[in-house]
């Protein structure tokens, strides 16, 4: 690709990759902006750079989508292990992942996923990076049974 292409296909408007990972037990939701140097606001909140890689959801194939982030240990990693310390099993909620694209205009996001941080890898801590997995299905949903609902279910109105 040469120049020309490449900018006559990028968009010239700044574009912003905000995540925000928030659970009941946190004391604040995390807002982190991808890449940058300095605190954005976006959406009315103050996001902290952190160096991160992130693989978008695939929004083409009939598959479940699934994000797929890492940012740097060195400069959020210890907070957020802190906070994920916080979290029992007196608070069963799932943790909450939301990935945003702002282009251009920082107030309204342009695309936003809402996910939950998955069970099997969810969460991994390496000597240099925090690498989260997040897909749509929500863990605290999986394995339930219906609700008991007598009209539905009439075979213990007789007792």
């Amino acid at each position: 690709m040469d120049k020309r292409t490449y900018w006559a296909t990028k968009s010239p408007l700044p574009e912003f990759h905000s995540i925000i990972i928030e659970h009941p037990a946190f004391d604040a939701p995390f807002r982190l902006v991808a890449n940058q140097f300095e605190e954005v606001t976006l959406g009315g909140e103050v996001h902290l750079p952190a160096g991160m890689s992130i693989k978008q959801p695939d929004r083409q194939s009939d598959g479940q989508p699934k994000l797929t982030l890492s940012f740097s240990r060195e400069q959020v990693g210890r907070d957020f292990k802190q906070q994920l310390q916080k979290i029992n099993s007196a608070t069963p909620a799932p943790l909450r992942v939301r990935y945003s694209v702002y282009l251009g205009d920082q107030v309204t996001p342009q695309i936003t996923w809402d996910l939950f941080a998955s069970d099997s890898a969810g969460i991994a801590f390496s000597n240099t990076a925090v690498s989260i997995n997040a897909t749509v299905d929500n863990p605290m949903r999986r394995d339930v049974g219906p609700i008991y609902d007598p009209s539905v279910f009439t075979g213990l109105t007789l007792l």
